[in-house]
């Protein structure tokens, strides 16, 4: 699927959990160090003395030192992405964005790409890579003259002040933006590109536009039975016979679905494979139960609330509509089971996949006036696929133009 704004909106998302947050922490600090004040007397502020005061760990300083060599940064430029300039402040603050995101999802740290050149200069493409992603929108909004106007800088300026707001000063806010390796300057232009994303895709992508499946022919495709199938199924897990612990299990019918959910995995990835293997003989015993009530009759719809684990049914009428072609990413045994029903037909064996356990399958009737209530995220959920792969043909394109001292960085050429 289309990461929405992809690294974009996650780090413009970062920004402001990490600008509130700071904030809040800065409050906090304050709050904690004005109470030790308070509370410290003459002959303890002797002893205690500045060790008392907790010492706050530097902000970051924008730098760029290649061959020992600092190098003005003001307006200088990092690189050229199909012409478009990306400054060394826009370029640092998604170098520091990525580099989080390797300590946080592989466990990369400065010190290990000091060591491996090969592995920084894949961190560096993957900086790159990201930022073409972020310039996507960019280069549409300018090929389809799509501009911002006065109401969208409205809710750029809105975004903003809501975020300055946040803070007892300009100062503290400053503070936070610089934790952040930002300036205000760039910070803006996330929101500014934000919103130039959302017109994008509202004019391009969605509404009939000139890269979306139209509605009329959505309608036709979603009742054309060889295209497209509405299915609901009973999911039984093999995660959903692992036996929980003591503790897990006091209190474990109160929990939620997703609760549940997370309980039994957690409790079957603990388990050896014997164990693992004797849960999955269990989970087939309640599906082959659950098949032959079907099979006699019972209502299905009942059925999916009593053995069903599939969280997207809590609501078992409204189904899932698949279509041919594999859009959303179903398992293939189910998809495959699925088209080879008739309308109100329950299929008379078992489904099973490897990564979801066992299904019990039955195909209804496409729900016209769902579809037509739902039709624009329908069609943007098919769509999605078709736009990721437009948005991957435009960065493939793109050619870059890298600064001088490009082959020179090092993890510590940027501070």
């Amino acid at each position: 699927m289309l990461k929405k704004m992809t690294a974009m909106l996650l780090a413009l998302t970062l920004c402001a959990g990490v600008l509130t947050g700071c904030g809040d922490k800065e409050k906090d600090k304050k709050e904690k160090t004005e109470s030790k004040t308070e509370t410290v007397t003459d002959a303890e502020d002797e002893v205690a003395g500045p060790a008392a005061v907790e010492e706050e760990e530097p902000l970051p300083v924008a730098s760029l030192t290649v061959d020992g060599e600092s190098i003005d940064t003001s307006n200088y430029v990092m690189c050229t992405i199909d012409g478009i300039d990306v400054t060394f402040d826009e370029f640092r603050f998604y170098y520091f964005y990525n580099l989080d995101s390797y300590k946080q999802n592989y466990g990369v740290t400065e010190e290990s790409l000091r060591e491996n050149d090969t592995a920084y200069k894949q961190f560096l493409d993957d900086v790159i890579r990201g930022l073409k992603q972020e310039l996507v929108t960019d280069k549409l909004a300018a090929e389809y003259n799509i501009e911002l106007d006065d109401e969208d800088q409205q809710i750029i300026d809105n975004n903003m002040q809501s975020a300055v707001s946040s803070y007892e000063s300009q100062e503290a806010f400053e503070e936070d933006m610089q934790r952040a390796h930002l300036n205000e300057e760039i910070y803006n232009k996330l929101f500014v590109r934000a919103q130039t994303y959302n017109k994008v895709m509202d004019v391009l992508f969605a509404n009939d536009g000139e890269f979306a499946t139209k509605r009329e022919d959505f309608l036709k495709l979603i009742q054309d039975p060889e295209e497209y199938a509405h299915e609901v199924h009973i999911m039984i897990p093999y995660y959903s016979q692992a036996e929980l612990d003591d503790s897990t299990a006091e209190g474990y019918d109160d929990l939620t679905l997703s609760q549940k959910i997370s309980a039994k995995t957690t409790a079957y990835a603990a388990l050896d494979e014997e164990a693992q293997n004797a849960a999955k003989e269990k989970a087939k015993a309640v599906a082959e139960e659950a098949l032959k009530r079907a099979k006699d009759g019972e209502d299905f719809f009942k059925l999916v609330e009593e053995y069903g684990w599939d969280i997207g049914l809590e609501e078992p009428d409204k189904g899932y509509y698949m279509e041919r072609n594999n859009t959303g990413g179903y398992p293939e045994e189910l998809l495959d089971a699925t088209f080879s029903l008739k309308v109100g037909e329950v299929d008379q064996e078992l489904v099973e996949n490897s990564t979801y356990g066992y299904f019990i399958i039955k195909r209804i009737e496409p729900d016209m006036d769902y579809v037509n209530e739902n039709i624009d995220s329908m069609i943007s959920t098919r769509d999605q696929p078709a736009i990721q792969e437009k948005f991957n043909e435009i960065m493939d394109a793109m050619e870059v133009t890298y600064c001088d001292v490009w082959d020179k960085l090092t993890i510590d050429s940027i501070t």
